[in-house]
Protein backbone atom coordinates (compact mmCIF):
# COMPACT_ATOMS: atom_id res chain seq x y z
CA UNK A 1 0.00 0.00 0.00
CA UNK A 2 1.47 3.62 -0.63
CA UNK A 3 1.88 5.09 2.74
CA UNK A 4 2.66 1.41 4.35
CA UNK A 5 6.75 2.39 4.13
CA UNK A 6 5.50 5.55 6.52
CA UNK A 7 3.90 3.65 9.14
CA UNK A 8 6.60 0.41 8.86
CA UNK A 9 9.90 2.95 9.51
CA UNK A 10 7.66 4.55 12.29
CA UNK A 11 7.85 0.58 13.98
CA UNK A 12 11.11 0.28 13.29
CA UNK A 13 12.02 3.24 14.53
CA UNK A 14 10.28 2.65 18.15
CA UNK A 15 11.38 -1.10 18.32
CA UNK A 16 15.08 0.72 18.43
CA UNK A 17 14.49 3.36 20.27
CA UNK A 18 11.74 2.00 23.18
CA UNK A 19 15.09 0.01 24.50
CA UNK A 20 17.28 2.23 25.28
CA UNK A 21 14.83 4.42 27.01
CA UNK A 22 14.35 1.63 29.16
CA UNK A 23 17.62 0.98 30.27
CA UNK A 24 16.84 3.69 33.41
CA UNK A 25 15.90 1.80 36.34
CA UNK A 26 12.18 3.99 37.88
CA UNK A 27 12.35 5.27 41.21
CA UNK A 28 9.52 3.64 43.28
CA UNK A 29 10.29 5.26 46.99
CA UNK A 30 7.08 5.64 48.45
CA UNK A 31 5.00 4.93 45.31
CA UNK A 32 2.82 1.92 44.17
CA UNK A 33 3.41 0.60 40.93
CA UNK A 34 0.67 0.18 38.28
CA UNK A 35 1.29 -3.35 38.14
CA UNK A 36 0.45 -4.40 33.64
CA UNK A 37 0.25 -1.70 31.55
CA UNK A 38 -3.15 -1.97 29.95
CA UNK A 39 -4.43 -0.90 26.48
CA UNK A 40 -7.97 0.91 26.86
CA UNK A 41 -10.22 -1.08 29.69
CA UNK A 42 -8.69 -2.74 32.18
CA UNK A 43 -9.44 -5.71 34.58
CA UNK A 44 -12.84 -6.13 32.97
CA UNK A 45 -14.38 -9.91 33.01
CA UNK A 46 -14.06 -12.17 30.08
CA UNK A 47 -16.64 -12.08 27.73
CA UNK A 48 -17.32 -8.33 28.35
CA UNK A 49 -17.33 -6.09 25.36
CA UNK A 50 -16.96 -2.65 25.62
CA UNK A 51 -18.08 -0.34 22.47
CA UNK A 52 -19.01 -2.99 19.82
CA UNK A 53 -18.58 -2.69 16.19
CA UNK A 54 -20.16 -4.83 16.89
CA UNK A 55 -20.80 -6.36 20.88
CA UNK A 56 -20.53 -9.37 20.73
CA UNK A 57 -17.49 -10.00 18.13
CA UNK A 58 -14.38 -11.59 18.54
CA UNK A 59 -11.78 -9.89 19.76
CA UNK A 60 -8.27 -10.33 18.88
CA UNK A 61 -4.82 -9.29 19.69
CA UNK A 62 -2.30 -11.78 21.62
CA UNK A 63 -0.38 -9.75 23.91
CA UNK A 64 1.70 -10.33 26.83
CA UNK A 65 -0.13 -12.13 29.94
CA UNK A 66 -2.03 -9.19 31.73
CA UNK A 67 -2.56 -7.07 29.04
CA UNK A 68 -5.96 -6.06 26.77
CA UNK A 69 -6.38 -6.64 23.06
CA UNK A 70 -8.98 -5.48 20.71
CA UNK A 71 -10.82 -7.32 18.42
CA UNK A 72 -11.77 -8.59 15.16
CA UNK A 73 -13.62 -6.54 12.91
CA UNK A 74 -17.16 -7.01 11.26
CA UNK A 75 -16.91 -9.18 7.87
CA UNK A 76 -15.97 -7.04 5.16
CA UNK A 77 -14.33 -4.44 7.90
CA UNK A 78 -11.00 -3.38 9.01
CA UNK A 79 -9.76 -6.77 10.89
CA UNK A 80 -8.11 -4.55 13.97
CA UNK A 81 -11.55 -2.91 15.08
CA UNK A 82 -10.28 -1.69 17.84
CA UNK A 83 -12.84 -2.19 20.20
CA UNK A 84 -12.06 -1.91 23.99
CA UNK A 85 -12.48 -5.08 25.38
CA UNK A 86 -10.04 -6.19 28.43
CA UNK A 87 -10.43 -9.04 31.04
CA UNK A 88 -10.29 -8.75 34.56
CA UNK A 89 -7.50 -9.90 37.19
CA UNK A 90 -9.55 -11.07 39.80
CA UNK A 91 -8.82 -10.44 43.01
CA UNK A 92 -9.65 -11.40 46.58
CA UNK A 93 -10.68 -9.31 49.40
CA UNK A 94 -9.40 -10.14 52.53
CA UNK A 95 -11.45 -10.35 56.01
CA UNK A 96 -10.44 -6.56 57.30
CA UNK A 97 -12.60 -5.57 53.95
CA UNK A 98 -15.85 -7.76 55.06
CA UNK A 99 -15.89 -10.80 52.81
CA UNK A 100 -14.69 -14.61 54.28
CA UNK A 101 -11.17 -14.86 52.46
CA UNK A 102 -11.50 -18.25 54.51
CA UNK A 103 -14.31 -18.93 51.09
CA UNK A 104 -11.74 -18.36 48.47
CA UNK A 105 -8.58 -18.68 49.54
CA UNK A 106 -5.94 -17.00 51.81
CA UNK A 107 -3.28 -16.69 49.73
CA UNK A 108 -5.01 -14.93 46.61
CA UNK A 109 -8.22 -17.28 46.32
CA UNK A 110 -8.90 -20.37 44.17
CA UNK A 111 -12.47 -19.22 43.32
CA UNK A 112 -12.84 -15.74 41.97
CA UNK A 113 -16.47 -15.16 40.80
CA UNK A 114 -17.52 -11.69 38.76
CA UNK A 115 -20.20 -9.79 37.21
CA UNK A 116 -20.39 -6.77 34.82
CA UNK A 117 -23.10 -4.46 33.43
CA UNK A 118 -22.48 -2.25 30.81
CA UNK A 119 -24.74 0.68 28.71
CA UNK A 120 -23.73 1.67 25.32
CA UNK A 121 -24.78 3.81 23.23
CA UNK A 122 -23.86 4.30 19.38
CA UNK A 123 -24.72 5.99 16.65
CA UNK A 124 -23.82 3.17 13.49
CA UNK A 125 -24.93 0.06 14.97
CA UNK A 126 -23.83 -1.99 11.78
CA UNK A 127 -21.36 0.25 10.44
CA UNK A 128 -22.80 1.47 7.54
CA UNK A 129 -21.20 3.85 5.54
CA UNK A 130 -25.50 4.87 4.83
CA UNK A 131 -28.67 4.80 6.71
CA UNK A 132 -26.96 4.29 10.30
CA UNK A 133 -29.21 2.97 12.89
CA UNK A 134 -28.20 4.52 16.74
CA UNK A 135 -29.37 1.86 19.64
CA UNK A 136 -28.39 1.35 23.22
CA UNK A 137 -26.85 -1.75 24.14
CA UNK A 138 -27.05 -3.64 27.18
CA UNK A 139 -24.39 -6.24 28.33
CA UNK A 140 -24.57 -8.56 31.84
CA UNK A 141 -21.31 -11.02 31.91
CA UNK A 142 -21.52 -13.08 34.84
CA UNK A 143 -18.70 -15.49 35.38
CA UNK A 144 -15.87 -17.86 37.24
CA UNK A 145 -12.86 -18.33 37.26
CA UNK A 146 -10.48 -20.83 39.13
CA UNK A 147 -6.83 -21.13 39.64
CA UNK A 148 -4.80 -23.87 41.74
CA UNK A 149 -2.59 -22.80 43.45
CA UNK A 150 -4.83 -19.97 44.33
CA UNK A 151 -3.37 -16.66 42.57
CA UNK A 152 -4.89 -13.22 42.69
CA UNK A 153 -4.24 -12.24 38.91
CA UNK A 154 -6.23 -13.76 36.15
CA UNK A 155 -3.41 -15.77 34.11
CA UNK A 156 -5.01 -16.12 30.67
CA UNK A 157 -5.85 -12.65 28.84
CA UNK A 158 -5.07 -13.68 25.23
CA UNK A 159 -8.11 -13.61 22.48
CA UNK A 160 -8.44 -15.18 19.04
CA UNK A 161 -8.91 -13.66 15.51
CA UNK A 162 -10.99 -14.65 12.71
CA UNK A 163 -8.73 -13.57 10.10
CA UNK A 164 -5.21 -14.37 11.41
CA UNK A 165 -3.33 -17.23 10.66
CA UNK A 166 -3.64 -19.94 13.62
CA UNK A 167 -5.51 -17.74 15.11
CA UNK A 168 -3.28 -15.18 16.98
CA UNK A 169 -2.69 -11.72 15.97
CA UNK A 170 1.00 -11.89 17.29
CA UNK A 171 2.80 -14.56 18.82
CA UNK A 172 1.64 -15.62 22.48
CA UNK A 173 4.89 -15.18 24.94
CA UNK A 174 5.01 -17.45 27.57
CA UNK A 175 5.53 -16.12 30.94
CA UNK A 176 8.79 -17.05 33.04
CA UNK A 177 8.03 -19.88 35.54
CA UNK A 178 7.61 -18.99 39.12
CA UNK A 179 5.63 -22.49 40.47
CA UNK A 180 5.80 -25.97 39.72
CA UNK A 181 2.54 -25.94 38.32
CA UNK A 182 -0.63 -23.95 37.84
CA UNK A 183 -4.19 -25.00 36.94
CA UNK A 184 -6.64 -22.21 35.49
CA UNK A 185 -10.17 -22.32 34.07
CA UNK A 186 -12.49 -19.58 33.17
CA UNK A 187 -16.25 -19.65 31.96
CA UNK A 188 -18.40 -16.51 31.61
CA UNK A 189 -21.62 -16.18 29.42
CA UNK A 190 -22.47 -12.47 27.77
CA UNK A 191 -26.00 -12.08 27.79
CA UNK A 192 -26.56 -8.74 24.95
CA UNK A 193 -29.64 -6.79 24.42
CA UNK A 194 -30.46 -4.07 21.78
CA UNK A 195 -32.92 -1.08 22.70
CA UNK A 196 -34.53 -0.57 19.03
CA UNK A 197 -33.18 -4.37 17.39
CA UNK A 198 -34.20 -6.71 20.05
CA UNK A 199 -34.29 -9.46 17.35
CA UNK A 200 -31.03 -9.63 17.45
CA UNK A 201 -30.61 -10.04 21.32
CA UNK A 202 -28.18 -13.12 22.00
CA UNK A 203 -26.02 -15.17 24.45
CA UNK A 204 -22.31 -15.40 24.06
CA UNK A 205 -20.00 -17.65 25.48
CA UNK A 206 -16.45 -17.81 26.57
CA UNK A 207 -14.41 -21.02 28.14
CA UNK A 208 -10.68 -21.18 28.59
CA UNK A 209 -8.10 -23.17 30.58
CA UNK A 210 -4.59 -23.08 30.75
CA UNK A 211 -2.08 -25.92 32.17
CA UNK A 212 1.79 -24.80 33.22
CA UNK A 213 4.04 -27.31 34.61
CA UNK A 214 8.07 -26.73 35.21
CA UNK A 215 10.49 -29.22 35.88
CA UNK A 216 13.67 -28.74 37.50
CA UNK A 217 15.71 -29.78 34.27
CA UNK A 218 14.95 -26.65 32.83
CA UNK A 219 12.03 -28.18 30.48
CA UNK A 220 8.90 -26.69 30.56
CA UNK A 221 5.55 -26.70 29.00
CA UNK A 222 2.18 -24.41 28.57
CA UNK A 223 -1.05 -25.57 27.63
CA UNK A 224 -3.95 -23.08 26.81
CA UNK A 225 -7.52 -23.63 25.29
CA UNK A 226 -10.17 -20.62 24.11
CA UNK A 227 -13.54 -21.58 22.78
CA UNK A 228 -15.63 -18.92 21.92
CA UNK A 229 -19.53 -19.21 20.69
CA UNK A 230 -20.81 -15.82 19.70
CA UNK A 231 -21.73 -13.25 17.11
CA UNK A 232 -20.42 -10.80 15.28
CA UNK A 233 -22.30 -8.16 12.50
CA UNK A 234 -22.05 -8.68 9.03
CA UNK A 235 -20.31 -5.38 8.16
CA UNK A 236 -20.43 -5.56 4.24
CA UNK A 237 -22.53 -2.08 4.19
CA UNK A 238 -25.95 -3.17 3.59
CA UNK A 239 -27.17 -6.11 6.07
CA UNK A 240 -28.49 -5.29 9.73
CA UNK A 241 -27.45 -9.34 10.08
CA UNK A 242 -25.45 -10.83 12.86
CA UNK A 243 -23.31 -13.84 11.84
CA UNK A 244 -22.96 -16.43 14.64
CA UNK A 245 -19.36 -18.57 14.69
CA UNK A 246 -17.84 -21.05 17.01
CA UNK A 247 -13.98 -20.93 17.36
CA UNK A 248 -11.19 -22.74 19.19
CA UNK A 249 -7.89 -22.20 19.98
CA UNK A 250 -5.51 -25.18 21.15
CA UNK A 251 -2.18 -23.76 21.79
CA UNK A 252 1.03 -25.10 23.16
CA UNK A 253 4.85 -24.08 24.19
CA UNK A 254 7.27 -25.88 25.67
CA UNK A 255 10.84 -24.32 26.25
CA UNK A 256 14.40 -26.34 27.43
CA UNK A 257 17.27 -23.67 29.12
CA UNK A 258 20.68 -24.92 29.33
CA UNK A 259 22.39 -25.11 32.27
CA UNK A 260 24.33 -21.82 31.67
CA UNK A 261 20.65 -20.47 31.47
CA UNK A 262 22.09 -17.86 28.22
CA UNK A 263 20.16 -19.75 25.43
CA UNK A 264 16.40 -21.20 25.44
CA UNK A 265 14.44 -23.47 22.78
CA UNK A 266 11.21 -22.83 22.43
CA UNK A 267 8.74 -25.07 20.57
CA UNK A 268 5.05 -24.24 19.75
CA UNK A 269 2.32 -26.13 18.18
CA UNK A 270 -1.28 -23.78 17.91
CA UNK A 271 -4.47 -25.49 16.19
CA UNK A 272 -7.25 -22.83 15.43
CA UNK A 273 -11.01 -23.78 14.10
CA UNK A 274 -13.66 -21.60 13.02
CA UNK A 275 -17.14 -22.65 12.04
CA UNK A 276 -20.06 -20.17 10.78
CA UNK A 277 -23.92 -21.08 11.26
CA UNK A 278 -25.05 -19.30 8.66
CA UNK A 279 -24.50 -20.97 5.32
CA UNK A 280 -23.86 -18.28 2.97
CA UNK A 281 -20.51 -16.91 4.60
CA UNK A 282 -19.96 -21.03 5.19
CA UNK A 283 -16.92 -20.08 2.80
CA UNK A 284 -14.80 -18.51 5.82
CA UNK A 285 -14.91 -21.76 8.02
CA UNK A 286 -11.26 -23.34 8.05
CA UNK A 287 -8.74 -25.50 10.01
CA UNK A 288 -5.65 -23.88 10.80
CA UNK A 289 -2.29 -26.23 12.08
CA UNK A 290 0.54 -24.45 12.66
CA UNK A 291 3.84 -24.85 14.23
CA UNK A 292 7.10 -22.91 15.15
CA UNK A 293 10.71 -23.00 16.37
CA UNK A 294 12.59 -20.32 18.09
CA UNK A 295 16.19 -20.18 19.76
CA UNK A 296 17.23 -17.65 22.27
CA UNK A 297 20.58 -16.34 23.36
CA UNK A 298 20.75 -14.24 26.59
CA UNK A 299 23.68 -11.78 25.74
CA UNK A 300 22.49 -9.75 28.59
CA UNK A 301 20.55 -11.13 32.86
CA UNK A 302 17.60 -9.21 31.06
CA UNK A 303 18.11 -9.14 27.18
CA UNK A 304 18.11 -11.38 24.78
CA UNK A 305 18.66 -12.13 20.54
CA UNK A 306 16.33 -14.46 19.04
CA UNK A 307 15.66 -16.49 15.74
CA UNK A 308 13.22 -18.34 14.34
CA UNK A 309 10.63 -20.38 11.92
CA UNK A 310 7.08 -20.25 11.69
CA UNK A 311 4.81 -22.96 9.83
CA UNK A 312 0.94 -22.49 9.05
CA UNK A 313 -1.26 -25.12 7.17
CA UNK A 314 -4.72 -22.98 6.20
CA UNK A 315 -7.22 -25.51 5.46
CA UNK A 316 -10.82 -23.97 4.21
CA UNK A 317 -13.76 -26.49 4.64
CA UNK A 318 -15.48 -25.18 1.22
CA UNK A 319 -13.60 -21.98 0.06
CA UNK A 320 -10.81 -24.44 -1.25
CA UNK A 321 -9.52 -22.42 -3.70
CA UNK A 322 -7.95 -19.84 -0.50
CA UNK A 323 -6.12 -23.36 1.26
CA UNK A 324 -2.86 -22.10 1.44
CA UNK A 325 0.71 -22.64 3.34
CA UNK A 326 2.46 -19.90 5.03
CA UNK A 327 6.04 -19.87 6.25
CA UNK A 328 7.72 -17.29 8.03
CA UNK A 329 11.60 -16.84 9.41
CA UNK A 330 12.21 -14.25 11.30
CA UNK A 331 14.95 -12.78 13.98
CA UNK A 332 14.58 -9.88 16.88
CA UNK A 333 15.01 -9.11 20.86
CA UNK A 334 13.16 -9.50 23.34
CA UNK A 335 14.09 -7.65 26.96
CA UNK A 336 13.11 -6.71 30.39
CA UNK A 337 15.69 -4.60 31.75
CA UNK A 338 13.61 -3.76 34.44
CA UNK A 339 10.98 -4.90 37.00
CA UNK A 340 8.64 -2.05 34.88
CA UNK A 341 10.28 -2.28 31.09
CA UNK A 342 9.54 -5.59 29.00
CA UNK A 343 8.99 -5.94 25.03
CA UNK A 344 9.49 -8.49 22.47
CA UNK A 345 11.21 -7.08 18.52
CA UNK A 346 10.60 -9.32 15.88
CA UNK A 347 11.52 -8.58 12.12
CA UNK A 348 11.29 -11.13 9.49
CA UNK A 349 10.09 -12.54 6.43
CA UNK A 350 7.11 -13.86 5.23
CA UNK A 351 5.44 -16.34 2.04
CA UNK A 352 2.30 -17.35 1.45
CA UNK A 353 1.80 -19.92 -1.00
CA UNK A 354 -1.73 -20.75 -2.46
CA UNK A 355 -2.40 -24.37 -3.43
CA UNK A 356 -4.79 -23.34 -6.75
CA UNK A 357 -2.63 -21.67 -9.04
CA UNK A 358 -4.96 -19.18 -9.85
CA UNK A 359 -4.21 -17.37 -6.90
CA UNK A 360 -1.31 -15.05 -6.65
CA UNK A 361 0.85 -15.98 -4.35
CA UNK A 362 2.46 -13.48 -1.45
CA UNK A 363 5.72 -12.68 0.09
CA UNK A 364 6.65 -9.77 2.14
CA UNK A 365 8.59 -8.85 5.20
CA UNK A 366 6.61 -8.99 8.31
CA UNK A 367 7.18 -7.06 11.95
CA UNK A 368 5.87 -7.70 15.67
CA UNK A 369 6.18 -5.42 18.36
CA UNK A 370 4.85 -5.98 22.07
CA UNK A 371 6.07 -4.18 24.65
CA UNK A 372 5.06 -2.71 27.82
CA UNK A 373 6.85 0.08 29.91
CA UNK A 374 6.15 2.16 33.20
CA UNK A 375 7.40 5.61 32.25
CA UNK A 376 6.69 6.47 36.59
CA UNK A 377 4.57 4.61 38.99
CA UNK A 378 1.42 5.85 37.99
CA UNK A 379 1.95 6.69 34.10
CA UNK A 380 2.62 3.88 31.48
CA UNK A 381 2.32 2.78 27.94
CA UNK A 382 1.87 -0.08 26.03
CA UNK A 383 2.73 -0.59 22.26
CA UNK A 384 1.56 -3.11 19.33
CA UNK A 385 2.77 -2.54 16.25
CA UNK A 386 2.30 -5.76 13.37
CA UNK A 387 2.84 -6.25 9.52
CA UNK A 388 1.72 -9.54 8.59
CA UNK A 389 -0.73 -11.67 5.91
CA UNK A 390 -4.68 -12.28 7.00
CA UNK A 391 -7.15 -14.81 5.82
CA UNK A 392 -9.34 -12.85 3.78
CA UNK A 393 -12.86 -11.91 5.25
CA UNK A 394 -14.67 -10.71 2.18
CA UNK A 395 -15.36 -13.02 -1.05
CA UNK A 396 -13.64 -12.60 -3.80
CA UNK A 397 -10.18 -11.39 -1.95
CA UNK A 398 -8.01 -14.56 -0.91
CA UNK A 399 -6.23 -12.52 2.00
CA UNK A 400 -4.61 -9.40 2.76
CA UNK A 401 -1.69 -7.69 4.50
CA UNK A 402 -2.07 -5.81 7.01
CA UNK A 403 0.00 -3.42 8.96
CA UNK A 404 -0.85 -1.30 12.12
CA UNK A 405 0.12 0.00 15.44
CA UNK A 406 -1.55 0.11 18.93
CA UNK A 407 -0.67 2.69 21.98
CA UNK A 408 -2.47 2.39 24.74
CA UNK A 409 -1.89 5.30 27.30
CA UNK A 410 -2.71 4.84 31.05
CA UNK A 411 -1.96 7.22 34.07
CA UNK A 412 -3.16 7.03 37.57
CA UNK A 413 -4.08 10.14 39.52
CA UNK A 414 -4.69 8.61 43.37
CA UNK A 415 -5.81 4.89 44.25
CA UNK A 416 -9.23 5.62 43.25
CA UNK A 417 -9.18 7.55 39.69
CA UNK A 418 -7.20 6.66 36.61
CA UNK A 419 -7.70 7.01 33.10
CA UNK A 420 -6.12 5.93 29.47
CA UNK A 421 -6.25 6.50 25.96
CA UNK A 422 -6.05 3.63 23.28
CA UNK A 423 -4.95 4.49 19.88
CA UNK A 424 -4.95 2.95 16.52
CA UNK A 425 -3.83 3.42 12.63
CA UNK A 426 -3.92 0.46 10.56
CA UNK A 427 -3.37 0.01 6.43
CA UNK A 428 -5.16 -3.25 4.89
CA UNK A 429 -4.36 -3.91 1.34
CA UNK A 430 -6.64 -6.91 -0.21
CA UNK A 431 -5.00 -9.21 -2.90
CA UNK A 432 -7.55 -10.39 -5.20
CA UNK A 433 -9.48 -7.12 -5.38
CA UNK A 434 -8.84 -3.41 -5.69
CA UNK A 435 -9.48 -2.65 -2.26
CA UNK A 436 -7.19 -0.92 0.23
CA UNK A 437 -8.44 0.46 3.66
CA UNK A 438 -7.66 2.74 6.52
CA UNK A 439 -8.53 2.32 9.58
CA UNK A 440 -8.11 4.87 12.32
CA UNK A 441 -9.39 4.56 16.35
CA UNK A 442 -9.13 6.45 18.98
CA UNK A 443 -10.74 6.09 22.98
CA UNK A 444 -10.26 8.20 26.15
CA UNK A 445 -11.53 6.51 29.32
CA UNK A 446 -11.57 7.07 33.21
CA UNK A 447 -12.07 4.63 36.21
CA UNK A 448 -13.26 5.49 39.57
CA UNK A 449 -12.71 2.51 41.90
CA UNK A 450 -14.14 2.88 45.13
CA UNK A 451 -13.39 -0.51 47.35
CA UNK A 452 -11.12 -3.01 45.87
CA UNK A 453 -13.39 -5.17 44.61
CA UNK A 454 -15.91 -2.90 42.38
CA UNK A 455 -14.86 -0.44 40.06
CA UNK A 456 -16.93 1.71 36.89
CA UNK A 457 -15.72 2.79 33.61
CA UNK A 458 -16.85 5.77 31.67
CA UNK A 459 -15.77 5.72 28.04
CA UNK A 460 -15.91 7.23 24.33
CA UNK A 461 -14.18 5.57 21.34
CA UNK A 462 -14.53 7.36 17.72
CA UNK A 463 -14.08 4.76 15.07
CA UNK A 464 -13.39 5.34 11.00
CA UNK A 465 -12.89 3.52 7.79
CA UNK A 466 -11.43 5.24 4.76
CA UNK A 467 -11.95 2.88 1.97
CA UNK A 468 -10.68 3.04 -2.05
CA UNK A 469 -14.42 1.49 -2.15
CA UNK A 470 -16.50 4.66 -0.74
CA UNK A 471 -19.11 1.63 -0.02
CA UNK A 472 -16.77 0.17 2.84
CA UNK A 473 -16.48 3.65 4.60
CA UNK A 474 -18.04 4.23 7.99
CA UNK A 475 -17.81 6.49 11.11
CA UNK A 476 -18.86 5.44 14.36
CA UNK A 477 -19.32 6.95 17.55
CA UNK A 478 -20.23 5.40 21.04
CA UNK A 479 -20.14 6.15 24.86
CA UNK A 480 -20.42 3.72 27.32
CA UNK A 481 -21.16 2.98 31.02
CA UNK A 482 -19.64 -0.12 32.95
CA UNK A 483 -19.96 -1.57 36.49
CA UNK A 484 -18.07 -4.87 37.59
CA UNK A 485 -17.61 -6.58 40.61
CA UNK A 486 -15.12 -9.22 41.27
CA UNK A 487 -13.99 -11.65 43.90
Amino acid sequence: MKNNKYLILLLMVMAVAIPGAFAQEIPTTGQTSLGPILIAQSEVPAGIQTPAIPPGQSPAQPVPQGQFQAPSPPLGQSPQTPVPVGQTEGTTISQEEGIGADIFGRQGGRIHPFVSFQVLHTDNLFATRDNKKSDWVTTIAPGIWLALPANREKLLTIDTNLTSPGGLKLGRIKPDATRRYQLYGLYSPELIMYGDNSRHDHWNHTLEGLFQYNFNSGLSFDVIDVFHDREEIAGNGIDDTLFRHRDNLFDFITTFDSDSRKFKLQFNYANYDLNYKESFVEYRDRNDNSLGLTLFYKFKPKTALLAGIRYADIAFDTGTINDNVETGYYGGISWEVTARSRGTFRLGYLEKDFEDDRVKDQDGFSVELQTQHNFTAKRGVNVMGYRKFHESDLAGASSFLSTGIDIGLLQRFNEKWSGNLNLVYEENEYNGINRDDRFFSIGPAIRFEPRRWLFFDLGYTYFDNDSNIDFFDYEVNQFYLRVTARL
